[in-house]
């Protein structure tokens, strides 16, 4: 399915234990556009997820979204090797604020950032209000929720729970192209 335009690989893709397999697929969807993903390192362990080989071989790419935990070193590779990303979704994920900030500052055309019903890591004293100001400078559109009026947030598991995120909210998101 070398035409594949948009694609959704669910917490089991990473199960795949040849990433010789992994490089080939990418190489072959050079049309893809839009990439939605159960990401984190818990999962996908002792497998990282490549960002080099898809920005490499899917120059088309322009719509991500990341489900899951994002850290500064997925932060750092994304805007390293996917500079031609629109739209980027971390809904229902765990985020750091200065990897957050990474991104709004180096993806140079980064326009709308989903950041609803994270769960947020503070990293120094960078807080959302400097995420907010970052955004209002540089994007067209920042999407958040409100923590104490959400009913997804309210339905966050106590202990963390992704899994239950994933299975119930992952179809859904406030950017268009990002649904499934």
């Amino acid at each position: 399915m070398p035409n594949i335009e948009k694609l959704a690989l669910p917490v089991s893709w990473s199960l795949c234990n040849a990433m010789n397999s992994f490089r080939f697929a990418f190489s072959q969807w050079k049309n893809l556009k839009t990439l939605i993903m159960a990401h984190n390192d818990f999962f996908i362990w002792p497998y990282t997820f490549e960002f080099r080989v898809v920005g490499e071989n899917c120059s088309n790419l322009n719509n991500l979204k990341i489900m899951g935990y994002l850290d500064n070193k997925d932060a750092v590779e994304i805007v390293r090797y996917l500079q031609s990303l629109k739209r980027l979704s971390l809904r229902c994920s765990s985020v750091n604020f200065k990897g957050v900030l990474l991104l709004i500052r180096g993806l140079g055309n980064l326009a709308i950032l989903n950041l609803t019903h994270c769960q947020y890591f503070r990293c120094n004293s960078i807080t959302i209000n400097n995420v907010v100001q970052a955004s209002t400078q540089k994007l067209d559109k920042l999407i958040i929720c409100s923590k104490n009026d959400c009913k997804v947030c309210k339905d966050r598991p106590a202990m963390f729970g992704l899994d239950a995120l994933y299975e119930k909210y992952w179809r859904n998101d406030e950017i268009k192209e990002l649904e499934f």
